[in-house]
């Protein structure tokens, strides 16, 4: 049920305010009396008709109660950002008096609304379906044998026609190719609820209707709609597919809102479906259901950090990696990617892919470093999400605050989309674990730390350290060793604060390890 809201703020009428004001005035006024003709990181929309005093407009989880005859202008406060956060409704009198609403939400009727100011830039009207697809050029980076345990579910709900926009499906394209034509991940592998479906009629906001073959190769690649009917038979056919031999990658963009704890009860959140919602509870509920090897879930919607409790926990029954564009708090941005990606989930596909597509401020291309950080030759998903955070411009602003965490501590070093990161030695594949060849005693590292590994058999042994930015800063040890149990200590008194991974080679075996010093 939808809350009704009744508190307004009284505004006189504007000294010249027009005795008949219409719409584009209406519009003006704001612009000009509440705004002071700013229209930095905002836009200004209107609603082209009187709404009579007393009538209900509706937003995605309130109700509001028109206080008179008066046209509806929205200011959006954070354009760039995706919903939900803060916006005012301005109901503009026929007389000039105001009376304003401030919500994180906007109306239903969105759609509807004629942009009037606005500091975005001019949307072309089309999508980027083509251009993408001219673009890609598969980058193949696993096998089929190792796909065939890797499973993918994608969410992208829009919520509605209105704030359904294209870059929602330029992120699920961009995915969608990553994991089938660069990490061969079969198609029935690969569970798609997207917006309305496959409903023809128009879903995205610029007026056209999304392609469902998100791979120009002739099939649907839409499989239910993202509404709550269409998410639970997309959790039921996954949940039926994958089992302990497999590895399960989840990923949702589009909206998030505040959930039933509201700001002051975090990390209580929602993903927003087409005209529905999914919960952080109810979320938590799929994750515990899978039977997996292990689980890796990517979120770019706003709140998206409130579910990090839900996948990373001590109850969790298998190794699981959480990444998010924003914390538990605080809204998500489209960023310099705006209007055709989200820019956080634009840098994690293409840190997985090897670069990114063009957009409208980024001329893609070459990524701005390199995501393989230890050389290891896998991009792991701790890479990809460290990358991706140091590669948006607004999480280094500060206006948003991108989540990591893993479980088992630093497993996230250990998987990538191909699933385990493993090696091979003669005819036998030694998946790489938190706790195989090489362990550290002691994690977050001490002044000095042993450093233990194992050899099934004898040969040559080398331990580099790297920093963050992938420069080694010291070589533990570069010799022959015996099969069996060694150790070295590391002393750590000459390396600031901070986080380091540790790689470990042993003949074809490679295996890194990520450290913490305080």
């Amino acid at each position: 049920m939808k809350k009704a809201l009744t508190f307004l703020i009284l505004l006189a009428a504007f000294a010249g305010a027009s005795s008949a004001v219409d719409a584009s005035t209406a519009a003006d006024m704001v612009f000009s009396e509440l705004l002071n003709g700013n229209i930095t990181g905002r836009s200004v929309m209107v609603l082209d008709r009187v709404l009579p005093a007393g009538s209900i407009v509706e937003t995605w989880h309130e109700e509001v109660t028109v206080p008179m005859d008066a046209y509806l202008v929205l200011i959006d406060d954070m354009a760039y950002a995706n919903w939900a956060h803060p916006c005012r409704w301005v109901f503009v009198g026929l007389n000039g008096d105001m009376e304003i609403v401030n919500l994180i939400t906007p109306p239903n009727a969105l759609e509807r609304m004629a942009v009037t100011h606005t500091c975005l830039p001019q949307v072309d009207g089309k999508g980027q379906y083509e251009e993408f697809i001219a673009w890609f050029t598969p980058n193949v980076q696993s096998t089929p044998a190792n796909a065939e345990h890797m499973y993918a579910w994608i969410i992208s709900g829009g919520y509605n026609q209105g704030n359904n926009h294209i870059r929602y499906y330029g992120d699920v394209q961009f995915i969608y190719n990553v994991l089938a034509h660069d990490y061969l991940i079969p198609d029935d592998h690969i569970i798609v609820c997207f917006s309305d479906g496959l409903d023809p009629a128009p879903d995205l906001s610029n007026g056209l209707n999304s392609n469902p073959d998100f791979d120009d190769d002739g099939d649907s690649d839409i499989i239910y709609a993202a509404t709550a009917a269409g998410v639970t038979s997309g959790f039921n056919a996954i949940n039926a597919m994958v089992g302990p031999t497999d590895h399960l990658f989840i990923y949702t963009t589009d909206h998030g809102s505040p959930g039933k704890g509201g700001f002051d009860d975090p990390p209580e959140v929602i993903l927003n479906l087409w005209n529905a919602s999914l919960d952080d509870d109810t979320f938590k509920g799929y994750m515990d259901s899978f039977s997996t090897m292990s689980s890796h879930v990517v979120m770019e919607q706003c709140y998206s950090g409130g579910f990090l409790e839900e996948v990373v926990n001590g109850g969790a029954a298998q190794p699981r990696t959480f990444a998010s564009a924003a914390n538990a708090t605080e809204s998500s941005w489209a960023g310099a990617t705006y209007p055709e990606y989200d820019e956080y989930v634009y840098y994690w596909t293409g840190a997985m892919h090897g670069s990114t597509p063009p957009a409208t401020s980024v001329p893609g291309g070459s990524l701005p470093g390199d995501p393989d950080m230890n050389s290891d030759g896998y991009v792991s998903m701790y890479e990809a999400a460290y990358r991706a955070e140091e590669w948006d411009t607004y999480a280094q602003s500060g206006q948003e605050h991108p989540m990591w965490d893993d479980t088992p501590d630093s497993c996230g070093d250990t998987y990538w989309l191909g699933g385990f990161i493993s090696v091979e030695i003669g005819d036998t594949e030694y998946p790489v674990l938190p706790s195989g060849g090489l362990t550290i005693a002691g994690n977050p590292v001490s002044a000095v730390s042993a450093v233990v590994f194992n050899l099934g058999s004898p040969g040559p042994v080398e331990i580099l350290v790297y920093d963050m930015s992938g420069h080694v800063v010291e070589n533990l040890l570069s010799d022959e060793f015996a099969a069996g149990q060694h150790s070295v200590n590391w002393s750590t008194d000459g390396l600031a604060a901070g986080m380091y991974i540790v790689r470990f080679t042993a003949g074809d075996i490679i295996q890194s390890v990520r450290a913490v010093k305080f």
